[in-house]
């Protein structure tokens, strides 16, 4: 296959930059094929069917044409549609990186509510991501698929950590799918769980400072008392 399952478990979940890197495949393999006067004609279908599933996803407009019976003008419409997909996503791509960027001066710079890490947390954070990841890797109980998704969120998460954050949602995000992986794996998941506590343990006092309460608030999940019980609404 030209788009085999290690190409699209490497994708990332932001979908226009998944596209554009899909897009920039396509094209170095079908001028490979040129090259050769190779028959791109699987490629076409391939690419056909990829772009169908994502344009289920949602998120990105996606038209994937129809396909012709003349294998040359089926060729081109589906060269052009990926030209102007690829073009697309990489203007919202762009896009998307400027409001990080604009988010992330204006944190700095105390123009917008933000949330702010000491030097010695985020050193300790940065730290204990990458013990998450040298775990996650090396896990023989994980799925590769799992493993794989909870990698790039790690390297997404790790690469928009700064000082100051316009919010901690990438850190939420990340515990929800990895908690759940866990309690799938059990027991042997334990020094994942571990480090996940630790990594908790300083974001959930950075942001309820953030919200101007005691760093020792303590963490509770909706419902729960203060010991920690489930409410029973007495």
């Amino acid at each position: 296959m030209f788009f085999d399952d290690k190409f699209i478990e490497s994708l990332p979940e932001d979908l226009p930059l998944a596209v554009k890197i899909i897009g920039d495949r396509f094209f170095d393999l079908f001028n490979s094929l040129q090259r050769r006067n190779e028959n791109a004609r699987e490629l076409i279908l391939e690419s056909r069917a990829l772009l169908s599933v994502l344009s289920e996803i949602g998120g990105l407009e996606i038209r994937v044409p129809e396909s012709e019976s003349d294998p040359a003008k089926d060729a081109q419409k589906m060269v052009s549609c990926i030209h102007n997909l690829r073009d697309s996503a990489t203007r919202i791509t762009e896009s998307n990186k400027l409001q990080r960027y604009r988010e992330l001066f204006a944190a700095k710079f105390g123009t917008v509510f933000h949330y702010e890490f000491s030097e010695g947390d985020l050193e300790r954070i940065q730290e204990l991501i990458n013990r998450l990841r040298d775990l996650i890797g090396v896990s023989k109980e994980l799925q590769e698929s799992h493993k794989q998704r909870l990698l790039r969120k790690l390297e997404k998460l790790q690469s928009e950590l700064h000082k100051k954050v316009s919010d901690l949602d990438r850190f939420w995000g990340f515990f929800i799918d990895a908690s759940i992986v866990a309690g799938q794996i059990g027991e042997n998941a334990k020094p994942i769980v571990e480090v996940m506590k630790e990594i908790v343990s300083i974001i959930w006092p950075t942001q309820t400072r953030g919200y101007d309460l005691p760093s020792n608030f303590p963490f509770k999940l909706l419902g729960q008392s203060e010991h920690g019980n489930k409410s029973n609404g007495h």
